[in-house]
Parts: C-alpha cells; structure tokens; sequence
C-alpha cells in the first residue's frame, strides 16, 4: 500500500504541473473579466461607503459578467481532483512516520475538510505550502493548508459581491443619467426651483450654470 502511495504521489507530481498552468490561466482569467477601468484597490476598499471612482455609463453588463466569473470560480473541486493534488503536495514535503493507515485516514480527512475549496485555489495553496521557509511535514489537518487558502477564498468571494454592488450602482447611475435626459432642466425650470428655495439673488446667480443662466 506504501508503494503504491508513493507511486501515486510521483504521478499526481507530474500532472500537478498541468494544474498549475490551469491555476496560472484561472487566475489571469478572473483579472482579465474586470473592466479595464476598474482599480482594484478602490474595489476592495468599496465596503462599506463604495466605490469611490468614476463608472463610465453603460458599464453595468460588463461588471455582472465579471461577478458571474467570479462566482462562478468558487465552485469547489471535486473529491478526485483534492486528492490527486494531495498526493502531489506529499510528494514535495516531507513524509512523517505513519503506516498505511494512517496515510489513507489522514488524506480522507483533508478531502473532507477542504471540500469548499475550488481546484485553483487548493493548488496555490499546496504551492505556497511546499514553497514556505522552513521544513514542511506534510499536514495532518487542513487548518495548516487553511492558513494560505482562507486569503485567497475571502478575495474571490468578496470580489463577487464588490463587482455586482458595483454593477447596481452603473444600473442606478444610468437609469438617473436615462431620466435627467427624458426631463432636461430648462432656463425657466431652474427659475422655479431657486424661487422655491427662497434664495438670495446673489446666491441664485452663483448658483445658476451658465448655460441656464439667461
């Protein structure tokens, strides 16, 4: 049964490099479906008074799809995809003393465990696991793979949510820039508005544009 571990561990080694050119494209792929006009950094930082950038109009569609990708990457691997990449992260840390046994308990366990996880995020994580200073065991709980996961599945879920606040607010901004349009402010509307405030003549004349000003 070791053997066979072992053998599995140096297949699931191979294929893990073709994961982590999916991970590569994955991740360039989510960054991509944002709007190039987008920051970033105000996008995260847009909980919870929003985002505090100019959105261009007719915006909206765009930041849904990149919310539907978002979403849509959160999508947790399957039981054979986790252990596949399991054996991979075994083969490149090291192996504590454990019988047969114990092998299998401890990699069903993480199969469990980390069954909320998307296949992208769990082989970054193992990546950055084996890639950490220092010795690494291979875990014996998912809580020391969690350490680099968690970030990663926080970003992505809170990414989904920013960009599809961010779409109702294009919708909000165009259906307001829509209606101003069907209603265009005249010259004698401004007129009744500022009679209405009661304002002082010098604070109407400031005021006024001056395209409305005559």
């Amino acid at each position: 049964m070791g053997q066979d571990l072992i053998n599995g561990a140096e297949a699931a080694h191979h294929g893990s490099r073709a994961v982590g050119t999916a991970t590569r494209c994955s991740i360039a792929t989510l960054a991509a479906a944002i709007p190039a006009w987008v920051d970033h950094h105000a996008l995260d930082a847009s909980l919870p008074h929003g985002y505090g950038m100019p959105v261009p109009a007719g915006s909206a569609p765009a930041l849904r799809d990149a919310a539907m990708a978002h979403a849509a990457a959160l999508t947790p691997s399957t039981p054979d995809e986790r252990h596949r990449l399991l054996l991979g992260l075994r083969s490149g840390t090291i192996i504590r003393d454990e019988d047969a046994d114990e092998a299998d308990a401890t990699l069903k366990l993480l199969r469990v465990h980390l069954d909320d996880v998307p296949l992208d995020i769990l082989q970054a994580a193992c990546r950055a696991y084996c890639n950490a200073p220092g010795r690494r065991f291979f875990p014996k709980s998912a809580g020391e793979l969690r350490t680099f996961i968690n970030p990663m599945l926080y970003e992505r879920r809170a990414r989904a949510m920013r960009l599809n606040r961010l779409a109702e607010q294009a919708e909000r901004e165009d259906a307001r820039a829509a209606e101003l349009a069907a209603d265009p402010l005249t010259a004698d509307g401004m007129r009744e508005i500022l009679a209405a405030a009661r304002l002082k003549p010098s604070t109407m004349v400031s005021i006024t544009p001056g395209a409305l000003a005559a």
